[in-house]
């Protein structure tokens, strides 16, 4: 069972005074319906908790808020990640990283051990590259 969530604008994290257990998965998207898309097809998956942001300021203030991160898809370059420093943050927290644009970078994505979800995806592709990113682990 999903612990009850805390809504702040458009961001949704878990109650910190709950202990983290299940998997934890960002979900950086700025357009909602994909992001809802995303966040369902994660929990469809098994009991998890998502955070939600549509820009990346507000997922580094929410970082803060976890000690380790399962996934995280993320609607950015790799080289916005590399000059936000999200790459060894999210590395150091254990998050395996999915970018969602920026077909561009799969290479250096992939070189990094990430993963590429191209747009227009499917919630079977969306678990096929999390079953990918996880048997890597």
């Amino acid at each position: 069972m999903l612990d009850k969530d805390v809504k702040s604008g458009n961001v949704t994290y878990p109650n910190p005074s709950i202990p983290q257990a299940n998997p934890v998965f960002l979900v950086l998207e700025r357009d909602i319906l994909i992001a809802e898309d995303i966040v369902a097809s994660l929990k469809d998956i098994g009991p998890c908790q998502t955070v939600h942001v549509s820009d990346p300021q507000a997922l580094i203030e929410h970082l803060s808020d976890y000690t380790r991160i399962s996934a995280a898809f993320l609607e950015m370059r790799f080289d916005q990640m590399v000059e936000l420093g999200l790459d060894r943050r999210l590395a150091d927290m254990g998050a395996r990283v999915v970018l969602t644009i920026g077909e561009d970078d799969e290479s250096l994505a992939l070189a990094h051990g990430w993963s590429m979800l191209v747009r227009p995806f499917t919630d079977e592709m969306i678990r096929a590259t999390l079953a990918n990113t996880t048997s890597k682990a």
